[in-house]
């Protein structure tokens, strides 16, 4: 959520971030990184790691790491 600058004049407006996805495959890194998920064509899994709060990409040959620092 954003909400627009009023200069003292009070919340003139709030923006709210529309879509978004959701990633379904939640598990520990040692289950994602051992698993190979099979993705249609040009399409890639997105999971979340549980106990290192990281999210991993699957590009159909290796999982790529997006730390969460």
């Amino acid at each position: 959520m954003f909400v627009l600058p009023t200069f003292n004049l009070g919340v003139v407006g709030t923006v709210f971030a529309a879509g978004g996805f959701n990633i379904s495959t939640r598990d520990t890194k040692a289950n994602i990184s051992t698993s190979s998920p099979t993705n249609p064509s040009g399409e890639v899994t997105i999971a979340y790691g549980t106990d290192t709060e990281d999210l991993y990409v699957w590009d159909g040959s290796t999982w790529y790491v997006y730390n969460n620092i």
